[in-house]
């Protein structure tokens, strides 16, 4: 009787600790997300730009990157700019005008216009896809996404970004600030 009292006992204190364990932040074991840098970000295919060639005609507009990551201008063509910075996408242009023989001394500028939308799912009142818009935080989100369930571990929560062409998982606070792309999990607390 005393040895099965003893392996009961056994039982439950092992049974008590995985539970303990258990309860620990589902993020705990999550490096914090880099920080987002809008001055490099890639563009990537659904993101919109404004397109600027003061010397072209009908070239001033707004274009789409496709999901080959090419952008189709008026006599230029196609010219792919899929993972390149704003700038590089600008020098990218110009080199497609010089060498078509389109203009001399190109100049070009590019700004964008709506970039990939943010996705937040898990304990919000309305999770989904959200138009991004520069210096939003997480907590600015999650107010969009009507706020905290009673179930969210408020500070539990999880950032999956492209970062140089990789998806990278990280912890979350919030006052982190999102990126274009950026997929946000608030996480369920456990009691």
């Amino acid at each position: 009787m005393l040895k099965m009292l003893k392996s009961l006992l056994v039982v439950a204190v092992l049974a008590g600790s995985s539970l303990v364990s258990g309860c620990a932040s589902s993020t705990s074991g999550l490096a914090a997300i880099p920080a987002g840098d809008l001055s490099v970000l890639r563009l990537e295919p659904g993101d919109r730009i404004k397109v600027q060639i003061p010397d072209l005609q009908g070239a001033d507009a707004e274009y789409a990157v496709d999901q080959t990551g090419v952008i189709a201008l008026p006599l230029v063509e196609e010219v792919k700019i899929s993972g390149l910075t704003l700038r590089e996408a600008e020098k990218a242009i110009e080199k497609a005008l010089l060498d078509k023989r389109i203009l001399v001394r190109p100049n070009v500028t590019l700004q964008a216009a709506s970039l990939r939308p943010i996705y937040i799912l898990g304990e919000v009142g309305k999770p989904g896809q959200y138009e991004f818009r520069e210096g939003l935080t997480v907590f600015s989100i999650i107010s969009l996404a009507g706020g905290y369930t009673y179930r969210a571990d408020t500070s539990s929560m999880v950032i999956t970004r492209t970062i140089n062409g990789r998806k990278v998982t990280g912890r979350a606070s919030e006052n982190t600030i999102v990126m274009p792309g950026d997929q946000i999990r608030i996480v369920e607390k456990w009691f």
